[in-house]
């Protein structure tokens, strides 16, 4: 009689399933890579870190290469039958794009991102959740060989943020932005590519916007 009362009364407790885990696209340049990390450390590039303090909900598929500018939609395209069961995609470029410090910099690295954003939509869905991110900082005073365009160069991160930001509503992507995320003494290697720490500061900004396209 007690083991049937007992077996009652554990079918009344509520259930609580696990949340799902989302699979997410990262696709980026370097700073997504963590190629400019030591070998050692490889594992503490910050898409792993998100991935990590997600506890089991996320999986981060991380598409990031060194060097990658926003004029990349070709190789974009190729990428997304690999990702079809994707439930998000994080579109992290513009680092690269800033050397041009040129008028048609921002423009072109705007309609750039625009085409990606139209190919994974047609691609997954009028619905499927894009985050786009603002590029990082730089630390002008350890740049290397664009050092002399360093003013140049920041301002024009500066203004690829903005742009990415009124893109985003525009065509209702959500958006985050890591300029000033990073400090400066995490960018003494190249005054661009953030050490362990500095990776660390960007998961912990990009976690909570990974977890806001979930919440809407």
């Amino acid at each position: 009689m007690f083991c049937r009362i007992l077996t009652l009364l554990l079918l009344a407790l509520p259930v609580y399933a696990d949340p799902p885990k989302r699979s997410v696209i990262v696709f980026g340049d370097s700073i997504t890579a963590g190629s400019a990390l030591p070998a050692a450390e490889r594992g503490s590039v910050w898409v792993n870190l998100v991935e990590q303090a997600a506890a089991g909900t996320l999986k981060m598929t991380n598409e990031g290469k060194g060097g990658r500018p926003s004029n990349s939609v070709g190789e974009f395209e190729k990428m997304l039958p690999q990702h079809s069961d994707a439930d998000a995609l994080v579109i992290a470029l513009g680092m690269n794009d800033s050397r041009d410090i040129t008028p048609v910099c921002v423009p072109k690295a705007v309609a750039n991102l625009r085409g990606m954003i139209g190919k994974a939509r047609q691609a997954q869905g009028a619905k499927f959740p894009i985050l786009i991110v603002g590029p990082t900082n730089i630390n002008k005073s350890a740049l290397g060989p664009t050092k002399p365009i360093g003013d140049q160069r920041e301002q024009k991160l500066r203004e690829l943020g903005a742009a990415f930001s009124q893109l985003a509503k525009e065509t209702g992507c959500h958006y985050v932005s890591l300029f000033g995320v990073v400090p400066h003494a995490s960018l003494l290697k190249d005054g661009v590519h953030p050490d362990a720490a500095g990776n660390a500061a960007i998961a912990s900004v990009m976690q909570k916007a990974i977890g806001g396209i979930f919440d809407h």
